[in-house]
């Protein structure tokens, strides 16, 4: 049986460059924000060099510490999964490269298709907001296990709704703030290597039991229009 459920953002640990060093960020960005305006079912880059593509994901890596993480949550029976708003098939690749194929990814679709790449968002508006490309929140809810806390690890704003439906939060970079901003209680990290320290803590004190479920069916999105960031 597993201790704790626990679903990372991929910029928070997993993944060593970060979402926004991807060259291609802003171009995908106005892509997905024209494919939610133009209310289509995907959006395609065309004449993209596949060359090009293939170099950026074969020279992307995990982070340095995050193989140590892995073998410590599958000593520890920890549930692990991925969220993340780039491209799930970037982020399985990379993980692929590592023989990490066991790790579920909660992403963006991307299909190869001759000189198009087709951007496709199953998770959006999943909770009636279409405030994020992939909604985070919506694989935190439905990532719960019964009777067991379930953690989340985020640095990005836009993880706020997430963080506010877990029962116990890691946080570093803009989530610090968001969480201060809205009172939800965190634990500050600079990395992975902290949240294994503090819940390997938390397991030799016996505290796991001590954290508060929290009922996530009350927990709605933030309306854009009330963030505070």
């Amino acid at each position: 049986m597993y201790k704790i459920s626990l679903i990372c953002d991929a910029d928070s640990g997993v993944l060593a460059t970060l979402e926004d060093a991807h060259p291609a960020n802003e171009l995908a960005y106005r892509a997905w924000r024209h494919w939610r305006d133009e209310g289509s079912s995907s959006a395609a880059f065309e004449n993209i060099d596949m060359d090009v593509v293939d170099d950026y994901i074969q020279s992307q890596n995990v982070d340095p510490y995050f193989l140590d993480f892995h073998d410590f949550i599958m000593e520890r029976k920890i549930l692990f999964g991925v969220v993340s708003q780039r491209m799930g098939r970037i982020v399985e690749t990379i993980l692929r490269r590592k023989g990490l194929t066991h790790i579920p990814v909660f992403a963006n679709g991307l299909e190869i298709e001759p000189f198009t790449i087709r951007l496709r968002f199953p998770h959006f508006n999943k909770l009636g907001c279409d405030y994020c490309p992939n909604c985070t929140l919506y694989h935190v809810k439905r990532f719960r296990r019964p009777d067991i806390p379930l953690v989340f690890v985020g640095e990005k704003s836009h993880d706020l709704c997430a963080a506010r439906a877990a029962d116990l939060v890691f946080a570093r970079g803009e989530l610090v703030q968001a969480c201060n901003d809205h009172e939800v209680p965190y634990e500050q990290i600079n990395n992975l290597r902290d949240v294994e320290r503090i819940l390997m803590r938390m397991m030799m004190k016996d505290q796991l039991k001590d954290i508060v479920l929290k009922n996530n069916d009350d927990i709605l999105p933030i309306p854009p229009e009330n963030r505070e960031y």
